[in-house]
């Protein structure tokens, strides 16, 4: 690699959907994560590196964009709200310069997606998927002598895109050491004031089909309490006001939270920011509702999906009543805190969904229904054929499956449009948010 290479980073930050936030600014963090670790590496300081986030579908400003940087090499991260966006952006990019190389990489960036997306040929806007841990997976694209086919072969853990279809390059050996992560928040890369995001661990130990987590290694690496210190360090730092934790769960991994209990004993930095997490219901102890009454909790997701038993075996999820609705009054006296559903679930029916949002909206938390998403690493490719699932293409959402016609989808979020409106709630694309009714009261009060 004589020339200095020219490497772009290009993601799309979404307008919060119906300002739920109330103007928080939540940066895309999987993108500053690869670039991070780019920009930490010696062996490329030679590198030119280049953020491109426009925050909206704007295809031509992307295009704009990146022909005045002239990269090499683009890292693109997409999720389900960019992903039309940005694989058009691609296609026209590469019609325009076929010899840049082009690596997709994100929770949505995965084979069978753009095997189903319509009117598109992976060759044609791509070279490469990641479709495991991007962050040394990259690094070593961004090494590599020459960008062709035959070198990015010898990179492990890739997708490649050719006239013949896909050519994985062979497995990748996960991270066995997190702290080797260079952190954005730590190299100063993130703006000032904006939420900040953690992890403490990797992967999940449940297998639900509906989940994109489900498809993850058990989480057996953790981040070490040092180094959640130092990020913890870094959020006061740039003056976050609130910490997003990015793990599958609070309570899905003893060790890494043991190491977040050590760490914010040191810091004390979550006294005074709101802590955003999902907690599994099923693992609330004493330690858990200890460490939140001590911390600025702002969110708890406290995941149900159905309360019909069938259901969730069918879609491998534990589940248990008793122990779901003793820990929901728990975590509710010392956090605020939400149950989420799933309406259009397989093997659900109308029926069946409205009788799990009846039960959760009898617990003292707010409910947040969602429009079931034939997500990657989930129902995209782990749903049954026996389910018949219909979704769009482009957007993920579900359309029709077994127990569920595409006319009772619409009649439920026109439902549930109508419900949350009176009962002083939100709504977005595919949510359906019910305040809790005694939050509200204390807050009229």
């Amino acid at each position: 690699m004589n020339a200095i290479r020219r490497i772009a980073f290009v993601c799309m930050t979404p307008e919060i959907d119906a300002n739920e936030h109330e103007g928080a600014d939540l940066p895309s963090y999987g993108i500053h994560r690869i670039l991070a670790s780019v920009a930490a590496d010696p062996a490329l300081q030679h590198c030119q590196l280049g953020l491109i986030d426009m925050g909206q579908a704007d295809v031509e400003a992307y295009v704009r964009a990146l022909v005045s940087f002239e990269p090499d090499l683009i890292g693109f991260s997409v999720y389900v709200w960019s992903t039309p966006c940005l694989i058009e952006v691609a296609r026209r990019f590469k019609e325009l310069r076929p010899n840049c190389t082009i690596v997709f990489g994100g929770p949505s960036a995965r084979t069978k997606v753009f095997d189903v997306y319509p009117n598109v040929e992976p060759h044609e806007c791509l070279d490469a998927v990641v479709s495991a841990e991007g962050e040394m997976t990259f690094r070593e694209i961004a090494r590599l002598s020459t960008l062709d086919h035959a070198h990015l072969a010898t990179v492990g853990g890739l997708d490649l895109a050719t006239p013949d279809g896909w050519h994985h390059t062979g497995a990748r050996t996960p991270i066995r050491h997190l702290d080797d992560i260079p952190s954005p928040f730590q190299m100063s890369m993130m703006r000032r004031n904006s939420v900040a995001y953690l992890e403490t661990y990797r992967g999940c130990p449940l297998g639900c089909r509906f989940c994109e987590w489900g498809a993850s290694d058990s989480p057996k690496t953790v981040f070490s309490a040092e180094y959640l210190m130092r990020e913890l360090h870094a959020f006061a730092v740039t003056s976050c006001p609130s910490v997003f934790l990015l793990d599958a769960g609070l309570n899905l991994n003893a060790r890494a939270f043991r190491n977040l209990v050590a760490a914010e004993r040191e810091v004390g930095f979550l006294r005074s920011a709101g802590l955003w997490a999902e907690i599994y219901p099923s693992h609330v102890r004493d330690e858990h509702l200890e460490f939140l009454e001590t911390v600025g909790t702002g969110y708890l997701g406290i995941g149900l999906q159905s309360r019909d038993p069938a259901v969730l075996k069918n879609h491998d999820r534990p589940w248990d009543q008793d122990q779901f609705e003793q820990s929901v009054r728990q975590l509710a006296e010392v956090a605020f805190g939400e149950i989420q559903i799933i309406f259009g679930l397989p093997t659900d029916s109308p029926a069946g969904f409205l009788e799990t949002l009846a039960f959760a909206r009898s617990l003292p938390v707010g409910v947040r229904a969602y429009h079931c998403l034939v997500l990657p690493d989930a129902l995209l490719t782990r749903s049954k054929p026996d389910w018949n699932v219909q979704f769009d293409p482009v957007t993920l959402e579900m359309h029709r499956c077994t127990g569920w016609t595409y006319d009772a989808i619409l009649e439920m979020r026109e439902y549930l449009i109508r419900e949350t409106t009176a009962a002083g709630g939100k709504s977005g694309d595919y949510w359906f948010y019910f305040p809790n009714p005694k939050l509200a009261q204390r807050k009229a009060s």
